[in-house]
């Protein structure tokens, strides 16, 4: 069974007050690039602020340790 190492990417929302859009060229781009260092998506979580709006973002990945 392999061993895992994990990440965390956070993006922020954007808009007034944070309305809850990301770039989605920026996310593309980012994940394109980790995905090109054997990085793996395995959840995007939105984080939100006791009124239920969306802040942010964490995008959560994953790669096998070769040893």
């Amino acid at each position: 069974m392999g061993e895992w190492e994990y990440k965390t990417i956070k993006f922020f929302a954007q808009g007034t007050f944070g309305a809850g859009k990301i770039n989605e060229i920026e996310l593309e781009d980012v994940l394109n690039e980790a995905g090109a260092r054997g990085w793996e998506l395995v959840t995007i979580l939105p984080g939100t602020r006791a009124n239920g709006e969306v802040w942010d973002f964490v995008a959560v990945l994953k790669r096998e340790v070769i040893s």
